[in-house]
Formats: C-alpha cells, sequence, structure tokens
C-alpha cells in the first residue's frame, strides 16, 4: 500500500469509511433525538409533580380551613351564639391556626374577641343547671350509690323483678 511514500487507499476502504461516518452520523442523530425525548419527559415529571405538590398544598388548606371552622363554630355554640355561621363568618380567623400535630389554636382568643366586638350575635351562655328563656341547660348527672330497696313499699312487679334479680346473682 506504500508507494514511493504514498498511500493508496482502495475503494472498498473508502467505502467502508464512508458506510461508518453515515452509520456514526445516523447513530448521533438517535443519541440527539433519545436526549430530547428524556429531556421532554423530565420536563413533563416535573411539570406534574409541580401540579401534584399545588393540588396537596391546596387540599391540605382547604382541609385545614374546614377543620377550624367546625371548632370555631363548636366553640361560638358553647359560648351562646344565635347563629354560630354568622359567628364564623363575621369572625377574624387571622388568629387561627392549626399545629403540625392537627390541633387548632387561637379558637377562644378569637370568640372572646368577637363577643367583645359583636355582642348582639351572643347570648348568655348556657350553664348547666340555669334556664334562660326557653333555653334550659340540664345538669350533668351526678354518681351515685345504689339505693337501697324497700321490699315493704314496692309494687308487686318491682319486687318480682328485684327477687329474680337477687335468685340470678347467687
Amino acid at each position: 500500500m506504500l508507494n514511493g511514500g504514498k498511500i493508496s487507499v482502495s475503494e472498498e476502504t473508502i467505502e467502508g469509511v464512508e458506510a461508518l461516518r453515515q452509520a456514526l452520523a445516523q447513530a448521533q442523530d438517535e443519541v440527539k433525538s433519545v436526549r430530547r425525548e428524556m429531556a421532554d419527559a423530565v420536563a413533563r415529571q416535573e411539570d406534574l409533580q409541580r401540579s401534584h405538590e399545588e393540588i396537596v398544598s391546596r387540599v391540605k388548606q382547604e382541609s385545614d380551613r374546614e377543620i377550624m371552622v367546625a371548632a370555631l363554630r363548636s366553640e361560638a355554640v358553647r359560648l351562646g351564639a344565635y347563629n354560630p355561621e354568622d359567628v364564623v363568618r363575621l369572625i377574624d380567623m387571622g388568629g387561627v391556626t392549626r399545629t403540625e400535630d392537627g390541633a387548632v389554636v387561637g379558637v377562644i382568643e378569637a370568640l372572646e374577641q368577637a363577643r367583645q366586638e359583636r355582642a348582639y350575635l351572643f347570648g348568655e351562655i348556657v350553664r348547666p343547671g340555669y334556664s334562660s328563656g326557653t333555653t334550659v341547660g340540664y345538669p350533668a348527672p351526678k354518681p351515685g350509690g345504689i339505693e337501697p330497696f324497700d321490699a315493704r313499699a314496692a309494687t308487686e312487679a318491682d319486687y318480682e323483678a328485684r327477687k329474680w334479680q337477687f335468685l340470678a346473682r347467687a
């Protein structure tokens, strides 16, 4: 192949080199295409992840708000609100938050402030054993001991029932 310092290249070698160059160019085009597809897939995944995080955040905020509203509503009832829904709508919820462990903080302070600013929304706090108008707060039942049974004063039905209860224990 060396002829006086010249390199002789056959036609087969040239065709082989050209075929290799074409194959290399095709492989490079395929690599570029796969890289573009990967970049598009990564971009779609990032968009989906961002969208998912936004939805989760929105759902968490909505659920936190619903829980805080429920806590405010129940406390407003306890404080004697005429219409707890109106109280919750008119209240400043800026100080009411939900902690990481799920507890709602600032409810009593917000309602006390609303009670001072908008006293017309609240009536008297219903206390157990207290009646006001048509509202009666019944006292909590007190635990008691077993009352002694007087067989002489009992009716026939009560006497028979107690007798069978006594015999069943024996």
